[in-house]
């Protein structure tokens, strides 16, 4: 959290010694925010939530919340649910951050300077011992992020000291590569060469212009990757 505060960028907020590090786009704020004392403000909200062990769940009514509790459900099934109607407790089971350093509305506004904020970010959680902690990182940011080896990029592996799964399976595709059937939904999975780290790209956890089925294929598929992972290891 030092080095979030030296760098005025978003830390997070969750359990600080779980085992699942869940990143998103960037932090929503419901709008735009233009002047420093505004922004500091909110950083300040945040660093206390972070502080604390406070989460910013609870009640949150977003999509992306409420994907990111059925994940959390579904890999930890013997974890306490939420007994109130619309309540979010995913956070006691993971800790979410976000790649963009920014707040705002939409991804869709804002989007000079982009590149450089998200390279500033990748750059922090590289060499942060608290990131590197996670033996699970769920990257839900899409196209945010590119790891394609042959294009010469490699933002994944370069920053999670990973490499992306492929071996070929039965059906002839690389086992790190998973795809719902109506094709709009994927993910893939990365490990390190010591098997202790699994990281998984998605796209963003808002799930938009998705069928059920394809959401609850993506929910079901990936925690169970996350749940096969963790129990290998012996941390569930």
């Amino acid at each position: 959290m030092k080095e979030c505060e030296y760098k005025e960028q978003i830390c997070g907020s969750g359990n600080h010694i779980s085992n699942i590090l869940l990143v998103g786009n960037e932090h929503y704020s419901e709008k735009p925010i233009k002047s420093d004392d505004d922004w500091k403000k909110y950083l300040m909200d945040n660093y206390n939530y972070c502080k604390t062990n406070k989460t910013w769940s609870n009640f949150n009514k977003s999509k992306t919340w409420l994907y990111y509790q059925k994940l959390i459900d579904e890999t930890i099934p013997q974890r306490q649910k939420p007994t109130m109607r619309g309540e979010r407790n995913f956070e006691e089971d993971a800790f979410t951050t976000e790649l963009n350093s920014e707040a705002k509305p939409s991804s869709n506004i804002n989007r000079e300077g982009l590149k450089e904020r998200i390279e500033s970010r990748l750059e922090l959680f590289k060499h942060s011992d608290f990131i590197k902690s996670f033996p699970v990182v769920v990257l839900a940011c899409g196209s945010y992020l590119m790891n394609c080896v042959e294009k010469g990029v490699t933002q994944i592996n370069d920053t999670f000291a990973v490499e992306f799964d492929k071996e070929i399976n039965k059906e002839g595709v690389p086992t790190g590569w998973h795809k719902s059937k109506e094709g709009k939904l994927w993910f893939t999975t990365h490990h390190s060469k010591d098997k202790q780290k699994l990281v998984i790209h998605t796209w963003q956890f808002s799930l938009r212009y998705t069928s059920a089925e394809d959401r609850e294929w993506l929910i079901n598929d990936m925690a169970s990757v996350i749940r096969n992972h963790l129990t290998k290891l012996g941390l569930i």
